[in-house]
């Protein structure tokens, strides 16, 4: 067993890591989170998060600790960054692997490790220097070492759920601890286990009490040191805020959400109907009916959100991926024809992905040359042509096989050759080679916060009654701000306008702004 679950952490980890020092700190959230992390080693500050040298309230600390130890190790770069996040991936793969393992055998939980690895969406989350995966694994561990407590009444796995729920806190927050409990007092309903003994087995007062000695102190002292602000903020603007109404935009109906599961778990998702239907006819095994409540209650709860982004249901992949991996250990007692018309469904799904890839990047402006970049996605489609062969001669083994291998490959190939042309084009990358190295930069009204990162100072704001002292500074100065701002520099004699670049697939443009032409 210990060498079965190295080889899934080691396949798991390559996977998860792959060229994740070979991509730039672009995205938004990754570069505030990235940029955060430094800020707080160079204070050498373990409670206040800043970004920008200012107050950051959107995120708990845990994943600032591991960048901040990965950046002691390794320097400050993209690589670290984002390395505890591949390994944290790798623990939640390896994880499920070990439940699946104990409560369903050898053949669903490697079923399993193979659903999880094959979703590109899941490496992709994996890949990121965000908050996301510490709390996956957190809340995976929290909820299946509850259920190995109630299951085999293990005292050790009682205390394991609540200090997986305190670090989970420390991730990102309540949530960690809401939806958790709302999972385990659940699945005690319904399985027809809630009771007085139980409760007791549970030992409350000492759960509340771990789970708090984990997570209150930073809380408390974050609380201190902001006198309260960080508190305020976190919980109102980005708990309750956030679930009683969209933020950013980022809304939808009610649907959106089990289509972002249905859309990150593939390629095996296309099985979820004959899934769910099988699991369903067999609820009467206690696992499954646990995992039903567990992947049934967290994708609700984010349904019901009015805020909806499709990272938010990843923590329901492994009870998910488990599901299916059930499925497809007993795929060969399903009819051939509904097997083949899940395939041939997926394989539309990949030509649709790739049509819709071709047309987007082509009327993307700073990358419509690189519109050839979506024919890689035709791998998938190789995948799923060659899976329905198999399907077809009822070779059901080669036929996952055929799934997992060209989804894992084409993780490698988005990794390593499609996604870094595009990249390079962003306009943080196509800027920074124009700032010299020292020179003062401000911004105006707005900015990529990934300038932050890479310049590794503050940037700090010019008001547009200072813009003409500014730039009439002896020495070159430089000022980031939008396109949309630009006119208010037409009438500063000394301004300069050296680039201007579309954020990639966002309706804003960067631009750079300076007291020198060369």
């Amino acid at each position: 067993m210990v060498w079965k679950g190295l080889f899934v952490f080691i396949v798991s980890l390559i996977i998860f890591s792959a060229n994740i020092g070979g991509l730039f700190i672009y995205s938004l959230d990754e570069a505030k989170n990235a940029e955060c992390a430094r800020e707080m080693l160079e204070r050498k500050d373990f409670v206040v998060p800043t970004f920008n040298y200012q107050l950051r309230t959107d995120k708990p600390p845990l994943h600032y600790y591991f960048m901040m130890l990965s950046y002691s190790i390794f320097g400050v770069n993209e690589f670290s960054a984002r390395f505890f996040s591949a390994v944290f991936g790798a623990l939640t793969v390896l994880i499920t692997f070990i439940f699946a393992y104990r409560y369903f055998g050898e053949k669903v939980a490697f079923l399993s490790f193979i659903v999880l690895i094959s979703s590109i969406h899941l490496s992709i989350q994996f890949h990121m220097a965000v908050p996301d995966p510490y709390l996956i694994f957190m809340i995976n561990a929290s909820l299946f070492s509850f259920y190995v407590a109630v299951k085999e009444r293990k005292s050790a796995f009682v205390y394991l759920f609540y200090l997986f729920m305190g670090l989970g806190v420390l991730s990102k927050g309540p949530v960690a601890v809401v939806l958790p409990l709302a999972v385990a007092f659940l699945y005690l309903a319904v399985s027809r286990n809630f009771s007085l003994e139980t409760v007791r087995f549970f030992r409350p007062v000492q759960g509340i009490l771990i789970t708090a000695l984990v997570s209150v102190p930073w809380y408390l002292a974050v609380y201190i040191k902001t006198e309260g602000k960080w508190i305020y903020e976190f919980i109102f603007k980005h708990n309750i805020h956030r679930f009683s109404q969209p933020m950013e935009g980022h809304g939808g109906i009610f649907l959106i959400t089990f289509l972002f599961v249905f859309v990150g778990m593939l390629p095996f998702s296309v099985f979820i109907v004959q899934t769910l239907k099988k699991v369903w006819n067999d609820r009467k095994n206690d696992s499954l009916k646990f995992l039903m409540v567990f992947a049934g209650t967290y994708i609700l709860f984010f349904a019901l959100s009015k805020t909806k982004l499709p990272n938010y249901t990843v923590p329901a992949y492994p009870p998910l991926a488990i599901m299916i991996g059930y499925y497809l250990s007993q795929i060969n007692r399903s009819k051939v024809q509904s097997v083949i018309s899940s395939v041939i469904f997926y394989i539309f799904i990949t030509v649709g992905v790739v049509i819709g890839l071709y047309i987007g990047i082509k009327n993307e402006p700073p990358i419509s040359d690189l519109y050839y970049l979506s024919l890689w996605f035709l791998i998938l489609t190789v995948g799923g042509a060659l899976a329905a062969v198999f399907f077809f001669k009822r070779n059901y083994q080669m036929g996952i096989i055929s799934l997992s291998a060209f989804s894992v490959f084409m993780i490698f190939v988005f990794f390593y050759i499609a996604f870094p042309p595009v990249d390079r084009r962003n306009p943080v990358m196509q800027m920074l080679p124009l700032i010299e190295k020292n020179s003062r930069v401000r911004y105006y009204h707005s900015f990529n916060p990934a300038f932050v990162f890479y310049l590794k100072k503050e940037i700090k704001p010019v008001k547009k009654s200072e813009l003409s002292q500014f730039l009439n500074r002896k020495e070159r100065v430089y000022i980031i701000t939008r396109k949309k701002y630009l006119k208010d520099f037409k009438d500063i004699s000394n301004s300069y306008v050296l680039k201007v670049v579309k954020d990639l697939f966002e309706k804003k443009h960067s631009a750079l702004v300076s007291n020198r032409k060369d």
